[in-house]
C-alpha cells in the first residue's frame, strides 16, 4: 500500500485534532463513579468482579471483530495490522486470567457467565464497524477509543493495588496480577503508525473525514457508556442503589 508522506501528515493532523475535540471522553472516564469510588475504596467488590467479568466477554468479541476485520483487509499491510491487533488481543486475554484468578472468580463460573448488554455498546459497535466500514475507519476508531478505555484501566489498576489488595506476583509468572491493566494501556509507537497508514488511505475528500468524525466520536461515546455501565451494573451486582 502507497501513501504519500503529504497524506500521511494530514492524517496525524486530523487525528491529533480529533483526540482533543474528544479528551473530554478520557476525563469523563477518569472521573466518573466507577473509577472514582475505587480510588476510594468505596466500591464493592461485587463491582470490580463484574468489571473482570466483563472484560472478558468484551476482549472475546473484540477477537471475533478483529477476525473480520482480518478479512476485509485489501493489501498486506492491512492485514498485518489486523493480524498484529488479533495477537496483541490474544496476549490481553492471557493477561487477563491473572486478573480473573486474583479476584477470585473461577474459570468455570467466568466461562459460564453471559455478556452484559450494557456493557458491550463499545465491542458490539465495533462489530457493525466490521460489517460497513473501510479498514482506514476501522484503525481510526481503534485509534481513538484506545486513550478512553487506557485512562479508566490506568487508575482503576492504581485503585486495585491500593484499595483492594492486588497487583500482587501472579504465581507461575514474573507478571503481577494487573499487568493487563498496566501493560495494555500504553500505546506502542509502532501501533500508532501502522493505524494512521491505514487512515491516510481512507481519508480521501471531505466526504471521507466527516465518516470518520462520526466514526471516531461513536467510538469513543460507546467507551464512556461503557464505563458508566460498569458501575450501575456493578452496584446491582452488589444489591445497591447506583
Amino acid at each position: 500500500m502507497t501513501v504519500s508522506a503529504d497524506r500521511i501528515a494530514h492524517a496525524e493532523r486530523f487525528v491529533t485534532s480529533l483526540q482533543e475535540e474528544l479528551s473530554t471522553f478520557v476525563t469523563e472516564v477518569e472521573e466518573g463513579p466507577f473509577v472514582q469510588k475505587a480510588r476510594e475504596g468505596t466500591l464493592p467488590i461485587e463491582a470490580l468482579r463484574l468489571f473482570v467479568e466483563q472484560t472478558y466477554h468484551l476482549v472475546m468479541n473484540d477477537m471475533g471483530n478483529l477476525s473480520l476485520y482480518v478479512a476485509k483487509g485489501r493489501n498486506e499491510e492491512e492485514v498485518d495490522f489486523f493480524l498484529f491487533m488479533t495477537i496483541a488481543e490474544r496476549l490481553m486475554l492471557d493477561s487477563h486470567y491473572l486478573l480473573v484468578d486474583a479476584i477470585g472468580i473461577p474459570r468455570g463460573e467466568l466461562h459460564g457467565s453471559e455478556p452484559n448488554i450494557h456493557t458491550a455498546l463499545r465491542t458490539n459497535y465495533f462489530t457493525r464497524l466490521a460489517l460497513y466500514h473501510l479498514p482506514g475507519e476501522i484503525a481510526l476508531g481503534i485509534l481513538l477509543n484506545f486513550p478512553v478505555w487506557a485512562g479508566g484501566a490506568r487508575k482503576l489498576s492504581a485503585a486495585m493495588k491500593e484499595n483492594y489488595g492486588l497487583g500482587k506476583p501472579a504465581p507461575g509468572t514474573d507478571l503481577i496480577d494487573t499487568d493487563v491493566l498496566d501493560r495494555f494501556s500504553q500505546a506502542t509507537q509502532g501501533f500508532i503508525d501502522m493505524a494512521m497508514r491505514l487512515v491516510a488511505a481512507d481519508l480521501v475528500d471531505d466526504a471521507a473525514e466527516t465518516k470518520m468524525r462520526q466514526v471516531g466520536q461513536l467510538a469513543v461515546e460507546y467507551e464512556a457508556m461503557v464505563w458508566s455501565a460498569y458501575y450501575t451494573e456493578g452496584m446491582r451486582r452488589a444489591g445497591l442503589k447506583p
